[in-house]
């Protein structure tokens, strides 16, 4: 919690009304209740449980007539000194996000009630703000439930093997997960989106045309020039002749890993959650203890890509993936889930999107050149290095008899 207090979490309120706010120092949480109160026209009557994640605070709060809301409120301010982040366009992209996903069936993302975007001043602040206005604020309906359930879920209700479709939990999440990938997002978000992260100098289209210079402007932008900072200003890592002489190797490889074929199956606009898994999602169980997927969240880092780029990993206490063939790697060895749980997840997934199946087989190398470019930067690895084994990889490639001129 703030500053390593020893807040559990609990009676904040009371806190704050005696001058004991565990916040004080960051923020003033009676302006957070104030604009709640008046955005949404309620009286919060109690903060039941302050809890803190990677990102936010997540306040569940209590109203005078008894109904149940969670108020997702960033703990970073946009207008505190040094402060380096993309908050604004990550609000952006999750508010229209949960808008759209409203009406996508078999995909319950989290109710939203009201959200504002941190508003950032022209001037850089030199002290931390006394107002609240740089913070990011989103208000849900709260749903049955908690991600935490998971621990007290038995095998057979984590992944059973019997074949009907919601009696566990990992099956009605290949279900919600092949749901979205289903689905297809209005052009004019994706354009919006592609265009606001990636910087692209084309029109955007799901056409393997558009991947081409997808993946040429993702090389541009990854290794520039000799000298030029790549990755994190922090890390110190400068591009040198090795990661010079890759780039050209990667550029030239692009035509020779994009296939040709069916464009609505392989170039297809999806949307990427970016983060699927039980940690985002609220987890009901009934009577019988059969569990429930009531709410998916945390929207801010997922992306629009072709669909041969999307990402079916599914997050449980180890990752549920699948090769570069789009065939499962079960790798659960901790007593988490019963043997073969992956393979289990993936079999429904693809019954559901049998052409996510496909365009994670065909764009086999695609993929792995494009979770290179983008993941590259958090693994504190030396950039020639990495990069120079990354070239040599597209050069093995190339030599390959049989690939695609």
């Amino acid at each position: 919690m703030p500053d390593d207090t020893d807040f559990s979490g609990r009676d904040l309120l009371a806190l704050v009304a005696s001058g004991h706010s565990p916040f004080a120092r960051y923020f003033d949480v009676t302006l957070l209740i104030r604009e709640m109160e008046e955005k949404l026209g309620v009286r919060i009557s109690d903060v039941q449980f302050v809890s803190q994640g990677s990102d936010n605070y997540d306040f569940h709060l209590k109203l005078s007539d008894g109904s149940l809301l969670v108020a997702r409120f960033s703990r970073s301010d946009v207008n505190k000194p040094h402060f380096d982040c993309v908050q604004v366009s990550e609000a952006k992209f999750e508010a229209e996000a949960y808008q759209l996903l409203r009406f996508v069936p078999n995909v319950v993302a989290s109710l939203l009630l009201y959200y504002r975007l941190p508003v950032q001043l022209a001037s850089m602040s030199v002290q931390v703000p006394e107002d609240i206005l740089g913070r990011r604020l989103f208000v849900f309906e709260r749903p049955e439930g908690e991600n935490s359930a998971w621990k007290t879920l038995s095998p057979d209700h984590k992944a059973s093997s019997h074949p009907r479709e919601h009696d566990c939990l990992l099956i009605e999440a290949a279900c919600m997960r092949a749901a979205l990938f289903n689905y297809n997002p209005p052009p004019d978000f994706c354009s919006t989106w592609l265009l606001e992260r990636l910087y692209l100098p084309v029109a955007v289209a799901p056409t393997r045309d558009f991947c081409v210079s997808l993946f040429t402007s993702k090389i541009e932008a990854t290794i520039r020039n000799i000298g030029d900072t790549i990755g994190g200003v922090d890390d110190g890592n400068t591009v040198g002749p090795v990661a010079l002489a890759a780039k050209q190797s990667l550029l030239r490889l692009i035509p020779h890993i994009l296939p040709y074929g069916d464009e609505a199956v392989l170039y297809r606009l999806v949307l990427d959650h970016d983060d699927f898994g039980i940690r985002n999602m609220s987890i009901a169980t009934d009577a019988d203890g059969t569990p429930r997927v009531t709410s998916l969240r945390d929207w801010e880092t997922g992306c629009v890509v072709p669909a041969l780029l999307s990402d079916p990993l599914m997050a449980v206490a180890v990752d549920l993936i699948s090769d570069g063939d789009a065939r499962p790697v079960d790798r659960i060895s901790d007593g988490d889930a019963r043997p073969g749980t992956t393979t289990r997840y993936f079999n429904r997934l693809f019954v559901h999107a049998p052409s996510y199946e496909v365009a994670i087989r065909e764009g086999k190398n695609a993929r792995h050149l494009w979770y290179s470019l983008r993941n590259w930067d958090w693994r504190g690895e030396d950039a020639e290095r990495y990069f120079g084994e990354l070239g040599a990889w597209a050069e093995r490639i190339m030599a390959e008899p049989g690939v695609q001129a």
